[in-house]
């Protein structure tokens, strides 16, 4: 019987819906994510190999409309998992015709059943998965098998080197050979990734108390053999214990490897993650009451691939963030953006090592900030849109409409609020915890090269201060109707949430504990910046309409209305209403339609009582209803193209005591990977930004 603490799958997918369960029965520890794909599987159409470390990235170059396209891919590395079975010398080549796959949340594991039609009878192979969160370079699967007649079998454990990253079908025109081999012996595959030279170390040992494997080198692998001849009904049952290291997060992988597979196997392996996952759940679980027969088990889902993506056991260790996907699929090329702002209070809240540990990577990356800002001739600090190995902006240039199959070009680093979001999960970590260790530690010189991008980017009329050239979070809106520049003005969350940050600035100033004039010092933060950073925080621009209506940007309400109702009868779904319209020859930037919840956003963040001070503060009035009357504008206007959206409008549902509408948006959100609500995404990847934003 299927239980509170177990996802299960009992059907035959294939295509994205199968990559989609694939991305869901993944299992972690914060260093590695190992995708749920059948161990008998290699790269199809219907299933997808996956094995990621976390920081692990390479750049790859590919000619695009007669330009360089340069992407900086996470790597899928070398597959451990794979096993082959030969039944009288014949391979099994078929895929299963009955399965039940079952992630226990409880324990950490992946408990399968598959069922093979073959020409001599049935195959019924058992598989259980586990990962380490302790020794967390290592792995394990454990695997029994038997036929219902008798044939002698050959069974290989292989370290397949014959990887690409495949797992984004828009993504398999660019060039997708992220590393090659170096060398093979010893149980280990070594490889070093092509453009960021890193070292890395796959290896895995195969072993039974049936029978003895012996191991050989063939090219691009590494295989260890058994030859058995079964009769029917009897159960061949081995353990393959298998490791990871790479360059990135230790001197010597090749010792690391070598060390850890010698000292580990199946048994502690699963006895550690039990323990640790025995101890998690005492603290962390979630119960709730509900008539909903899924909804328990979907929370539990969530936390549990939240504590995989980051855990401090790990993450101490390591120079990473957690990518919108975390370690589970390629989707956004495995890449770190704002998806830490629905994440970082998460961790805060539950853990705040690990989210002092993932802060780090901000805080390492404030010179790649640095040369981003000057690369773009501003001064200060700005974090890229999309960050992944380096700091550097990761974002496309360029995305294929997969309607019209044409390429256009892709203005979202123009979503400079992304240094906003590294502030606030600066100052979230810190009112949680009490703690000023981060920001003295590097925290607040973010703080002050951040703002001191923002107080040389706005520019005076003489009145008030504008912020020019900017995107908000709604993706769909990139520039003005006609315009031949990208670009938006006075955004007004980017504009609300940089007053909240340079009010936190001035704070600062006189704290006890923060240890402010060093700072300055060593960022040469003038007293004239300070006196400008006041100035800007009580006369940056955002308009309201006479209803009360935050206008997203300026002049957005005199975009065209659009009849989402009659898309919806045309289309169906809408959710990339974007799409939708450039396949007419329309575009989005001419239309009050938004991806996402994007002034809202400020009250997810604040409050509504912060957010009505800060507007206050700026000299303007709202009237008493005013958060209904943007809830209800806005709402009508929004397709909920990101997963982050709901959760954003059931915060304010929670505000306006609406809270049957509320429950609504956050049973969606929390259901949305396990429905796969946009059609095919979770096969890219769990969407970690959905999964933390709820918890607020």
């Amino acid at each position: 019987m299927i239980t509170d603490w177990q996802i299960e799958y009992q059907n035959i997918p294939n295509g994205p819906r199968s990559y989609g369960q694939e991305s869901i029965l993944t299992l972690g520890n914060g260093y590695l994510g190992w995708r749920g794909a059948p161990v008998l599987a290699q790269y199809s159409d219907d299933h997808y190999p996956g094995l990621y470390v976390a920081g692990i990235f390479n750049q790859t170059t590919t000619q695009v409309n007669h330009r360089d396209i340069v992407n900086e891919d996470m790597v899928n590395l070398p597959n451990p998992q794979l096993i082959r079975l030969f039944i009288d010398h014949q391979p099994v080549t078929v895929d299963y015709d009955q399965r039940c796959s079952c992630l226990n949340m409880d324990r950490g594991n992946l408990t399968e059943h598959f069922e093979y039609a073959l020409a001599q009878g049935r195959l019924y192979v058992d598989t259980l998965k586990v990962v380490d969160p302790l020794h967390y370079h290592c792995f394990a699967e454990k695997i029994s098998f038997h036929l219902d007649f008798s044939a002698q079998v050959t069974i290989q454990g292989i370290v397949d080197g014959l990887i690409q990253n495949q797992n984004v079908a828009r993504y398999r025109e660019f060039n997708s050979q992220e590393f090659k081999i170096t060398k093979l012996g010893d149980h280990l595959l070594q490889a070093r990734t092509l453009k960021s030279e890193l070292e890395l170390v796959i290896g895995a040992r195969t072993t039974s108390e049936q029978a003895s494997f012996t191991t050989t080198y063939p090219e691009h692998s590494v295989i260890d053999e058994a030859v058995v001849s079964l009769n029917a009904g009897e159960e061949f049952t081995f353990e393959r214990t298998m490791v990871v290291a790479t360059s990135y997060e230790t001197t010597d992988p090749v010792a690391e490897a070598t060390t850890e597979l010698a000292r580990s196997s199946f048994a502690t392996i699963q006895a550690n993650s039990q323990e640790h996952w025995r101890t998690f759940w005492q603290h962390a679980d979630v119960q709730i009451e509900t008539d909903d027969p899924d909804l328990q088990r979907l929370v539990r889902m969530n936390v549990f691939h939240l504590h995989q993506a980051a855990q401090h056991l790990a993450n101490q260790d390591l120079d990473a963030s957690v990518g919108s996907r975390a370690l589970t699929g390629e989707g956004y090329r495995g890449h770190i953006f704002w998806d830490e702002l629905f994440l970082v209070p998460y961790y805060a809240e539950m853990d705040p090592d690990t989210a002092y540990d993932i802060l780090q990577y901000r805080l390492k990356r404030l010179n790649a900030a640095r040369k981003n800002a000057h690369a773009q001739h501003e001064i200060g600090a700005l974090y890229p849109w999309q960050s992944a190995m380096y700091g550097d902006e990761q974002s496309q240039v360029i995305h294929l409409n997969p309607i019209t199959h044409r390429w256009y070009q892709d203005n979202s680093r123009l979503q400079r609020h992304i240094s906003l979001a590294v502030v606030y999960n600066i100052w979230y970590y810190t009112q949680v915890t009490g703690r000023y260790d981060l920001l003295n530690d590097g925290g607040l010189k973010v703080l002050l090269e951040t703002s001191k991008f923002w107080l040389s980017k706005v520019t005076y009329d003489g009145e008030r201060y504008h912020l020019n050239g900017v995107m908000g979070p709604d993706e769909f809106h990139e520039g003005y109707p006609s315009a031949t520049t990208p670009g938006l003005n006075d955004n007004a969350y980017t504009n609300i949430m940089l007053v909240w940050s340079l009010n936190w600035l001035s704070e600062l100033r006189h704290h006890p504990e923060v240890e402010f004039t060093a700072a300055c010092q060593e960022t040469d933060f003038s007293h004239h910046l300070l006196q400008k950073a006041s100035d800007v925080a009580n006369n940056l621009t955002i308009y309201i309409d006479d209803q009360g209506v935050i206008e997203q940007y300026e002049h957005y309400l005199a975009l065209k209305e659009l009849d989402l109702d009659a898309y919806r009868e045309k289309y169906g779904d809408i959710h990339r209403i974007d799409r939708i319209l450039k396949s007419e020859g329309k575009s989005p930037n001419d239309y009050q339609v938004n991806k996402q919840a994007d002034t809202l956003m400020a009250v997810y963040n604040l409050g509504e009582k912060m957010m009505q001070q800060l507007v206050n503060q700026l000299g303007y009035r709202l009237p008493r209803n005013w958060l209904r009357r943007n809830r209800d504008y806005y709402l009508a206007r929004t397709v909920h193209g990101s997963t982050v959206s709901r959760p954003v409008f059931a915060s304010v549902d929670v505000i306006l005591g609406e809270l049957d509408h509320a429950v609504e948006n956050l049973v969606t959100a929390i259901r949305s990977d396990y429905d796969d609500i946009q059609g095919g995404t979770t096969a890219e990847g769990i969407h970690t930004g959905v999964m933390g934003g709820p918890w607020r």
